[in-house]
């Protein structure tokens, strides 16, 4: 990412809103990009499919297991996409019926033109609305989905998916994908930030104006980091919120870990990533944090110059999720301290709700979305 900057504006309800914005209309391939958390709001577009499918470790793993699962079987796709990818490579390896679900109206109409297109109107059945609030006719021998989150279960797969376990899987049916962790690590970001310099993408300003209209104002929402795999890793990595989607999920949970510095430097934020098992018998799972995926990791920013620490120091931190007011999306909170043996501890201390009414609540965000005033 360059370190230059400068701010530009979108509406929010009627006003204008500063943003810092990078210089870098266009960045190379392998730029460092900052974003907004997209997936957990309804601001999908072309450009986010089409970045979604040309992930071919994400399409390469789901086709492998569909090819392997669906034969002869019913299948349930939640969060199907205008293209009815996984409806209609699912019909297309032998399944007998698929239903696919779609909350937004207009991509579900785009998925049935897709079914239309493929000649599987008779194999795929296009369903609109909310998972949770949709009944089958049958219960299904899988069920796949794409609404795994940069944080695993940001976009709402534990309650989503519980709820289809319980009402729509049949006892011992398949989940693809059938589990996934979360992973904090805490990173010096100097060589992808040289500056600093916080500063979204030019290409993501009407994402921002979406999700803030969405919610109804402007608020501290989560940063992707494009790149991140390229920071300085300062220590261990540790594993959160597990989700096995064929078991009951409780939509809540509280993990304590305990991260050692491995290598002396700065940090400047945690980063949180994703490990995703495709399918029961997977022994790698696709990794966020090692891996360029169209999972973007979260990058929560601690300190703008950092904050030093020295091999062995500690940073315990406890992580809590807790369903949001709309039942389907967690906030998150990360408590805890650096605990450093040379020099003064350091207190922890970040809040994500997945809508809420802080802003520029830290001086990340107030770098951001500076304040003409």
């Amino acid at each position: 990412m360059s370190a230059a900057s400068h701010i530009r504006t979108i509406s929010v309800s009627g006003n204008d809103l500063a943003v810092r914005v990078s210089t870098d209309e266009d960045p190379a391939e392998d730029s460092p990009i900052l974003l907004p958390s997209l997936g957990e709001y309804p601001v999908y577009d072309d450009f986010s499919y089409d970045y979604m499918i040309a992930d071919e470790l994400r399409t390469e793993a789901y086709r492998a297991a569909l090819h392997a699962l669906a034969p002869g079987k019913v299948v349930l796709d939640i969060g199907t996409g205008q293209d009815a990818i996984w409806a209609v490579t699912a019909a297309n390896a032998g399944a007998t019926r698929v239903y696919a679900i779609e909350v937004i109206p207009d991509i579900a109409e785009k998925a049935r033109q897709s079914v239309e297109a493929a000649g599987l109107t008779d194999k795929v059945t296009i369903l609109e609305g909310l998972s949770t609030r949709i009944t089958l006719p049958e219960r299904v021998d899988v069920l796949v989905s794409e609404i795994i989150g940069a944080i695993g279960g940001s976009e709402g797969a534990e309650s989503v998916l519980d709820d289809a376990r319980r009402r729509f899987l049949k006892p011992g049916g398949a989940s693809i994908p059938h589990r996934c962790v979360t992973t904090v690590a805490a990173v010096d970001t100097s060589t992808v930030l040289p500056a600093g310099d916080l500063a979204f993408s030019p290409l993501f300003l009407r994402d921002l104006e979406q999700i803030f209209a969405s919610v109804g104002n402007p608020f501290d929402l989560r940063l992707c980091l494009l790149g991140l795999e390229q920071a300085e890793f300062l220590t261990s990595q540790a594993e959160v919120e597990e989700l096995r989607f064929t078991s009951p999920m409780p939509g809540r949970g509280v993990d304590d870990v305990d991260l050692l510095v491995t290598k002396a430097g700065r940090i400047h934020g945690l980063a949180l990533g994703m490990r995703l098992w495709i399918t029961r018998e997977e022994d790698q799972p696709i990794d966020s944090l090692a891996q360029q995926t169209s999972w973007c990791p979260v990058y929560v920013p601690l300190s703008m110059d950092g904050i030093a620490v020295e091999r062995g120091d500690r940073i315990a931190l406890e992580i809590r999720r807790s369903l949001s007011d709309d039942g389907v999306h967690p906030d998150y909170e990360i408590t805890g301290r650096i605990l450093r043996a040379s020099m003064s501890t350091v207190d922890i201390v970040w809040r994500s709700p997945h809508h809420g009414t802080t802003f520029r609540g830290s001086a990340a965000y107030r770098s951001l979305f500076p304040d003409p005033d």
